[in-house]
């Protein structure tokens, strides 16, 4: 996972700082919130909030698609806050990634001239993420998890779409799962189709676009 990580972030960090000049480019900044969980960890969710901030730069493919391209700083992982429902279970698990998302991005406008969905963007993709700090504590206390048991990076599929505020400015909501374990269940055990415990997460924010 890291040698895709070590081939793609050139590229697109490449990809960021082209001249502002270079007609076919965009780029801008988004940044909000995330809702994520763990799946695997009989927690439910999404529970715990977090945050998100990318840089990103686009390439048209055609009058309605565009390529983009983002370098992304995300929080996931998952939180227990403790209630009558849960026995006052206390638990925080924290996880820090960068990201390096690569996105197709449609506009429903080719499909439909309704006012609502010709302004709409959809988008799909993959991205890497490489963890960079993780915490997990249960009432208070540090949980000492082996730490080769963390996987240094993953792999997601990337949904989403976004809708114009105003000009340049748009509002984004968006759904990720790992496609790849970010570490083994608690007992070690696996299936077929599931390797351990997986990120799934909602991100809702704003979206600028600069040139």
């Amino acid at each position: 996972m890291r040698h895709l990580f070590n081939i793609f972030a050139p590229l697109i960090i490449s990809l960021l700082t082209v001249p502002l000049h270079a007609q076919s480019f965009g780029g801008g900044f988004k940044t909000g919130i995330v809702a994520s969980e763990v799946s695997g960890d009989n927690m439910g969710g999404p529970n715990k909030l977090g945050f998100f901030a990318a840089a990103f730069t686009s390439l048209p493919i055609n009058k309605y698609a565009h390529l983009q391209a983002e370098v992304m700083y995300i929080q996931k992982g998952s939180r227990s806050r403790p209630n009558k429902y849960n026995d006052y279970y206390d638990y925080r698990f924290a996880l820090q990634y960068v990201e390096i998302p690569l996105l197709y991005v449609q506009n429903l406008a080719r499909f439909s001239d309704n006012k609502l969905l010709s302004k709409t963007l959809i988008n799909v993709g993959l991205s890497v993420s490489v963890l960079t700090q993780y915490q997990e504590k249960e009432s208070g206390s540090s949980l000492l998890f082996k730490q080769n048991n963390y996987k240094p990076a993953e792999l997601n599929l990337l949904l989403g779409l976004s809708y114009p505020l105003k000009e340049n400015l748009y509002c984004i909501l968006g759904y990720s799962n790992s496609i790849t374990p970010i570490r083994p269940h608690a007992s070690g055990e696996t299936t077929w189709n599931n390797k351990g415990q997986y990120n799934s997460l909602w991100t809702i924010g704003l979206s600028y676009n600069i040139w």
